[in-house]
């Protein structure tokens, strides 16, 4: 897992997608081998059979899977362009609110902002808690809250600005829950239904349309099964989401500070 997220999209997919078909192709020829002087005429409906099942229950748990992760990676996503979203929200109410405190908070938040366009998510994977983006918005949500209102307007935008506060907070365990290891039991299941669907496909001869059906078949589940490894992992590798929502803001305080 860890050395296919070094890589490049095509070089990765290339890769783990060949080493799934030498792996099926190799089950394959060597059940052949293994059974060819054992095989009976009612082994080759036998075997039909349970291929056909073996194979449909392989691809349903895959497109389960891949279906699963996709939500997770997008959920991941959505919560960096909410955030960004809602940054904006709480900087317009601080300027509304328009005291020395609140002024402060701004500054902070750009700062905020700032680090995360550069970052490219290494501090949710480097000591979080420790990090100078972590310590910032706890500064921000500390800030919030100790903000003392003088008029029904600043009463008022304080209760929005502790919500989106509170938002924030959510979407940022959101991102970090998203760092945490996956366990790896899909990839051994996966392996495992190969090598049941290619040890049921050996009760036919491996001439040259067998082996293209074997290839064809592995490859695509390497590719699939790729996809949803790689999907596990968001905020690395090579289906890494990008913090383009922060881009866009550290670039327009920029702007404004020219």
């Amino acid at each position: 897992h860890e050395f296919f997220l070094d890589l490049s999209l095509p070089a990765g997919l290339l890769l783990f997608t060949l080493i799934i078909v030498v792996y099926g192709v190799s089950v394959y020829l060597l059940s052949h081998q293994l059974v060819k002087g054992l095989l009976q005429k009612h082994h080759e409906k036998v075997g039909r059979v349970l291929f056909r099942v073996s194979a449909s229950l392989l691809a349903l748990i895959l497109s389960i899977s891949f279906a699963n992760q996709r939500v997770n990676y997008y959920k991941v996503a959505n919560s960096l362009e909410t955030e960004a979203a809602k940054f904006v929200a709480l900087n317009m109410d601080l300027d509304l609110y328009d005291t020395t405190e609140s002024e402060n908070i701004r500054s902070k938040i750009r700062q905020y902002i700032t680090e995360m366009s550069k970052n490219n998510w290494e501090y949710l994977f480097n000591d979080p808690v420790n990090s100078k983006e972590f310590s910032l918005f706890k500064e921000i949500y500390r800030d919030v809250y100790l903000l003392t209102p003088d008029s029904q307007m600043q009463e008022s935008l304080k209760e929005s600005m502790v919500e989106d506060a509170q938002s924030l907070a959510d979407l940022i365990q959101v991102q970090l829950y998203s760092t945490r290891p996956e366990s790896n039991n899909l990839f051994y299941t996966t392996i495992l239904g190969i090598l049941i669907c290619m040890f049921l496909l050996s009760i036919y001869k491996p001439d040259r349309l067998t082996l293209a059906m074997a290839t064809g078949y592995t490859a695509f589940l390497g590719v699939v099964l790729y996809f949803i490894i790689m999907m596990t992992s968001p905020l690395e590798g090579p289906l890494q989401i990008k913090g383009e929502p922060f881009n866009l803001l550290a670039e327009i305080i920029e702007n404004q500070n020219d």
